[in-house]
């Protein structure tokens, strides 16, 4: 029987929430079945999240169009909330930028299960970190590993 995996995807181009459903439905079809629920902005998303009762994994863009009605600016506030009403859920974050984010920061405040800094996400990419999470590993893309190493202030 197929495992079934939940998956919340937040991001405010319907280009990129496509390249995710269409990635992530080729991972191993034979074991996995995956249903997928889409918000393009921080309201659809925190609407999302209130009427379902669980997600697996979600796919979060940092940066987001907020909703200050319901005190959501951005992926952050939203791995936020999903880790408090779905603590099981593994977030990943995604983000374009790189000068904007603190990743340590990110990782001590939210602790993803997931930190990808979109230039370095390909196909292959977005499959090896889908795995890796589902294997409750961690995995953070390449530039964010080395942006963290560069900003270690412990390093001699």
């Amino acid at each position: 029987m197929k495992k079934h995996i939940r998956l919340f995807m937040v991001d405010d181009h319907p280009f990129i929430l496509s390249a995710y459903k269409n990635t992530v439905d080729r991972f191993r079809p034979d074991e996995y079945s995956v249903t997928h629920t889409e918000a393009a902005d921080a309201r659809e998303a925190y609407l999302a999240i209130k009427n379902n009762s669980n997600f697996d994994v979600a796919f979060l863009d940092i940066s987001i169009p907020p909703s200050p009605e319901h005190h959501v600016y951005s992926g952050l506030d939203l791995a936020n909330i999903l880790k408090e009403k779905m603590p099981a859920c593994k977030v990943v974050l995604l983000t374009m930028h790189t000068e904007k984010v603190r990743f340590q920061e990110v990782i001590d405040q939210v602790n993803p299960a997931g930190l990808i800094i979109k230039n370095d996400l390909t196909f292959e990419e977005l499959l090896n970190a889908f795995e890796q999470i589902l294997q409750n590993n961690n995995y953070y893309s390449e530039s964010v590993i080395k942006i963290i190493e560069e900003n270690d202030t412990t390093k001699p």
